[in-house]
């Protein structure tokens, strides 16, 4: 195991133990924990869209947050204050930085729910926020162990679809929302990065009706590494979360609980790549009998031209000894009985000729 998957795997809780976290020990319920975690995540959002930030440092600021709430209780540590020191750091560790007194304004306007607030420097506000996050960042380093170090699942996710051969536009976007979506609940705690990319992306394959073909026989999660339990479960937990979330939008896509042992219809089986193909095996047996076929018509064809060359040499041959029979006065009367028979199925061989003395060979016979 490599060392930054240990060190990942020290953030990586069950869900018996987020029951059982500061916060609850507090006597903060665990829905009330969830939907207060996800206003913190959200708050970091509307900080990010202010300063036009990039996904993957909302999404670091999101772990840094979660992985503080692991070691501190909500009730001591205001969720909008850890949301803006956890920015603040996050843009720090992925080198996106802004002015740190855009980011206090930023700040100031999303507390105020009001993005068009002309935010001075001499306002009572500004100073407050700036005195918060400078005050709080050691205090969340400490929390968190140092361990700045985030694998988001976005990059995961484009190497899996890479390597699937699927790239399809809707696809991708669709597994994009789950993961923007995931950064608001408490996943990022109970699974790795590379099994939430592998959640998202099959989240995006049911919604859209996506298959993804089999590899060396292999199905899909295989060959991304991933194992299908562990997807079902952090789509599942995706589903059981996003219909009590009160941020989530109306016309946002609905996860569905999906049944663990349930038939897959995210995979297409080597053997049968299309539908509308017919069977190796059938495709085959029409090959060889049309190949068959092909070979038999073809001798057949050959022995056709063979019997009508037979056939044209034997006429030949006859034709060619009635004329010798004719020309030298032998004739076959039609009638004559003493033609049938033999004789006539065996005419008289042709008067032999003369050697240049006038004599006869030995044997023969003179007329």
């Amino acid at each position: 195991m490599s060392e930054r998957q240990n060190t990942d795997a020290q953030w990586i809780f069950t869900e018996e133990e987020l029951l059982r976290t500061p916060s609850v020990l507090d006597g903060i319920p665990p829905e009330v924990e969830r939907e207060q975690r996800g206003k913190g995540c959200n708050f970091i959002l509307q900080m990010g869209i202010q300063l036009k930030l990039p996904q993957l440092t909302l999404a670091t600021a999101s772990v840094f947050l979660h992985r503080f709430y692991m070691q501190n209780s909500l009730k001591k540590h205001h969720y909008y204050e850890t949301a803006a020191t956890a920015l603040f750091v996050a843009t720090k560790v992925e080198e996106n930085m802004r002015k740190f007194g855009e980011l206090v304004a930023a700040c100031v306007r999303a507390a105020q729910k009001n993005h068009t607030l002309e935010v001075h420097r001499d306002d009572k506000e500004f100073w407050k926020w700036k005195d918060c996050i400078l005050t709080k960042e050691d205090y969340l380093l400490e929390s968190i162990c140092f361990d700045l170090s985030v694998e988001a699942p976005y990059n995961l996710l484009l190497q899996y679809t890479n390597k699937l051969g699927v790239q399809t536009r809707p696809l991708i976007r669709t597994a994009w929302t789950f993961i923007n979506d995931s950064t608001l609940t408490m996943l990022c705690l109970l699974y790795p990065s590379k099994t939430i990319a592998a959640a998202a992306l099959y989240c995006a394959a049911k919604h859209c009706g996506t298959e993804f073909p089999d590899q060396d026989g292999k199905p899909w999660w295989e060959v991304i590494g991933i194992f299908i339990k562990d997807i079902k479960r952090a789509c599942n937990y995706m589903a059981m979360v996003y219909e009590k979330n009160p941020l989530r939008g109306e016309d946002g896509v609905r996860y569905v609980t999906t049944p663990e042992n349930g038939v897959e219809t995210t995979r297409t089986r080597a053997r049968a790549v299309s539908d509308s193909s017919p069977p190796a095996e059938s495709v085959s047996r029409s090959r060889t009998e049309s190949r068959s076929g092909s070979e038999g018509g073809k001798r057949m064809r050959d022995q056709s031209r063979t019997n009508g060359e037979i056939s044209e040499e034997a006429v030949k041959k006859k034709l060619k000894l009635h004329g010798e029979s004719v020309g030298n006065g032998v004739e076959f009367p039609e009638n004559d009985s003493s033609m049938r028979g033999k004789e006539r199925a065996h005419p008289p061989p042709p008067p032999l000729e003369k050697t240049e003395s006038g004599e006869l060979e030995e044997g023969e016979l003179d007329d």
